[in-house]
């Protein structure tokens, strides 16, 4: 026996959905073990960076979602858990944890693709409350975005006022490091240093001597590759043939920081021609983040 309807009614995905409907798609769940044999605090229910194939209801207790260096969230049921993650097939990017006495019910994201491929009336609806939720979604985060956009305009024009001030003052011992500083926050805050993930879509990577290197973030200024081994180190002048999904360009540029297997370079200006291709591989990346 899985979850109720009265559980899933509340459930954004399921929204439309007669009784009969809820308690069949409610008997694809199973319910998660907790304890000495199933998920604790010390083994969570899911992990950052593990791949996600099942998606989670809680329907009593409490689950406490933990993302690195940011924030931490209580869920409280009804609360559908992971559902994003596994749909698209995408890595978590938070640990999920149960706390002791919660239930929690799990269905592999195979599992509800088979039934909706069977039930193809509800399988419309359900991609319907799909795509809802996930516009919705953006539409929030870029409004988030454009809050955090403006408050960076604001910081900007207060750090150049600073900078203003340190040039007119009469010069101390402090005097250049808090305009180096200033100055160095100010040009990183830049839009132009602003960097994109291209979608698997639209990938791109680096041919190197070392051999082939995807590319993880892209930005005017910057690339950041997956580099192969070995990686360059921090310093070096490398060279290669960047590969904007089709097209391809020479760069050339110094390494500016090394983290883990991922190498980040400062580019070299590019020739005009070579810079309007870069500029239209950027955008095309650029617009998938904004909801038209």
């Amino acid at each position: 026996m899985g979850p109720t309807a009265s559980d899933l009614r509340t459930i954004p995905l399921f929204h439309g959905f007669a009784d009969d409907e809820l308690v069949r798609v409610g008997a694809l769940f199973e319910k998660v073990e907790t304890g000495d044999a199933g998920a604790t605090a010390d083994k969570p229910l899911f992990d950052v960076g593990e791949p996600a194939t099942d998606f989670y209801l809680l329907t009593a207790g409490e689950v406490i979602l933990d993302r690195p260096d940011d924030d931490r969230f209580k869920l409280s049921p009804p609360a559908l858990i992971g559902e994003l993650g596994a749909l698209t097939g995408l890595p978590r990017s938070t640990r999920a944890t149960i706390t002791p006495g919660s239930t929690v019910w799990a269905l592999p994201a195979r599992r509800i693709q088979a039934f909706f491929a069977e039930q193809q009336e509800m399988g419309v609806r359900f991609l319907v409350n799909l795509l809802t939720v996930v516009a919705d979604k953006v539409h929030r985060d870029q409004g988030r975005l454009a809050d955090m956009r403006q408050h960076l305009i604001h910081t900007q024009k207060e750090l150049k006022h600073v900078r203003e001030l340190v040039l007119e003052a009469d010069e101390t011992p402090i005097s250049a490091p808090v305009h180096d500083i200033v100055d160095k926050v100010i040009t990183t805050n830049r839009r132009v240093n602003y960097r994109v993930v291209p979608p698997g879509a639209l990938a791109s990577f680096v041919r190197l001597d070392q051999g082939i290197a995807p590319v993880a973030d892209i930005s005017r200024t910057h690339l950041t590759l997956q580099a192969p081994l070995p990686t360059p180190e921090e310093g070096t002048w490398i060279t290669g043939v960047l590969n904007l999904n089709g097209p391809e360009i020479p760069i050339s540029g110094r390494v500016f920081r090394n983290k883990g297997t991922h190498s980040t370079i400062e580019l070299d200006m590019l020739i005009d021609e070579y810079a309007a291709t870069f500029e239209g591989y950027l955008t095309r990346v650029q617009l998938l983040d904004i909801l038209c």
